[in-house]
């Protein structure tokens, strides 16, 4: 991935590299009243990390998808109140700045958060929900509900998200524990 990223020279323009290596390794959280407004989770290191541009994919419309995206598995945060089991993703895009999905976005007019800045560069944040680019598969990609998956991508993008995740059935359970 960091191969691939330097190969295109993606971060001497998009970011830097001090904000990537936060990326792949810290989970970001949310607090009360900023990107998710009901729950509080601080960020955190996470322990191990797998990114994967194939399952990137599952986060771009059709029409983007020969953008390349690498995105995490999401981090679980279990039993959050009336919120369930949430999980936070976070991701990164080769090239950005000649990405399909900005163009989408700039064509769009989509709006910039009013307040919120990317948690790993301080760049804006463009509300993938509000642009109305959150394609069905992210929801399945993740084990998420249908409604329950909000990603944002900043001028840099870099990407974070949150979601809430599906229960795992008894059976599914009992299948991991063996």
């Amino acid at each position: 991935m960091m191969l691939d990223l330097q190969s295109s020279g993606s971060h001497n323009v998009d970011g830097n590299w001090k904000a990537l290596g936060k990326l792949l390794i810290y989970c970001s959280g949310c607090s009360k009243g900023g990107l998710s407004n009901n729950i509080d989770i601080p960020g955190h290191f996470v322990y191990r990390t797998r990114f994967s541009r194939t399952s990137g994919k599952s986060f771009l419309l059709p029409q983007c998808r020969s953008d390349v995206l690498y995105v995490s598995d999401p981090c679980e945060h279990l039993d959050q109140g009336e919120e369930g089991d949430v999980g936070f993703f976070r991701g990164v895009f080769k090239s950005f700045s000649i990405s399909r999905v900005r163009k989408m976005l700039i064509d769009k007019d989509a709006n910039l958060h009013a307040t919120e800045v990317c948690p790993y560069c301080k760049a804006k944040l463009w509300s993938m929900l509000q642009a109305n680019m959150i394609p069905q598969s992210a929801c399945h990609r993740l084990g998420a509900y249908d409604d329950g998956i909000e990603y944002y991508v900043c001028l840099n993008g870099h990407m974070l998200g949150i979601c809430t995740l599906l229960p795992l059935s008894d059976s599914e359970e009992t299948s991991e524990l063996e």
